[in-house]
């Protein structure tokens, strides 16, 4: 008998919560929603990534991350799409690599799809990691063009 996935709860709201907190001291959190502008943040000398503002409600703003990096195929660029929830003080991969529709729990209709279990729990913590690198080794350019220039 298979034994059910029950996610972690306190784990996926405390790591939503933490990564809220990273984009609010990184980028400014009122800044990039008060805003439609894009803004840019380069990753050593040849990556850079582009924070567009996709989609604004009262208590949410959809930010679309895409990896800048011109001689790497768009394909194989990273693009996911983070969900800020201003009234909870969270923020959540919603949409990876054009993968949509995770979840914490697997449900019947999605089983076709063959997600992971804890998919959710793996993107946020890869959300968590990203904002780690911005950290240690980002930088905002002053031009939004990143490394198109070069």
């Amino acid at each position: 008998m298979n034994k059910r996935y029950v996610p972690n709860l306190q784990e996926l709201h405390s790591l939503a919560e933490r990564n809220y907190s990273a984009l609010a001291k990184l980028f400014g959190v009122a800044q990039v929603t008060e805003s439609s502008a894009t803004k840019c943040i380069e990753v050593g000398e040849q990556m850079a990534f582009t924070l567009q503002p996709t989609a604004q409600a009262r208590y949410t703003t959809d930010l679309l991350v895409t990896q800048v990096a011109p001689d790497v195929a768009e394909y194989l660029q990273a693009r996911f799409l983070v969900r800020l929830y201003h009234d909870a003080r969270m923020a959540e991969i919603v949409d990876c690599q054009g993968q949509e529709r995770l979840t914490a729990l697997q449900p019947a209709n999605l089983r076709d799809i063959r997600h992971r279990k804890d998919e959710k729990l793996q993107l946020n913590q890869h959300l968590a990691a990203w904002l780690r690198l911005c950290f240690a080794r980002g930088r905002s350019p002053l031009a939004l063009n990143c490394l198109l220039n070069r």
